[in-house]
């Protein structure tokens, strides 16, 4: 199994600066953590959107985690890419609407 340390080594260097998805906002990945891969993979991200700070808590189970469950693989860390980084997209649009999205994120300024 993946250590946190080695999962968040992996993001860190796959997501961090300016993301785009599609023509909207774009969000600016300032700095990411992984406390903890087992048996639920946490993931906390600090962004920056549009001069807003914030850092929004990722919590992902099941087949999610186990992205992380054996030795990482480019294959599997491209997906876990893939899905913090649609995560974090959908937050952005939602925070404001859905009461899920708005307890992930909490603005820092």
């Amino acid at each position: 199994m993946a250590t946190a340390e080695q999962v968040q080594e992996q993001l860190i260097q796959r997501i961090s600066g300016v993301q785009r998805q599609g023509p909207g906002v774009p969000i600016e990945v300032l700095a990411l953590r992984v406390p903890s891969v087992h048996p639920t993979l946490h993931v906390q991200v600090e962004v920056k959107v549009s001069e807003e700070r914030w850092r929004v808590s990722l919590a992902y189970d099941g087949p999610d985690a186990s992205l992380v469950s054996g030795d990482l693989t480019e294959g599997s860390m491209h997906t876990l890419e893939l899905l913090v980084l649609t995560n974090l997209f959908d937050w952005w649009h939602t925070k404001d609407t859905e009461r899920a999205s708005t307890r992930m994120g909490r603005r820092l300024t």
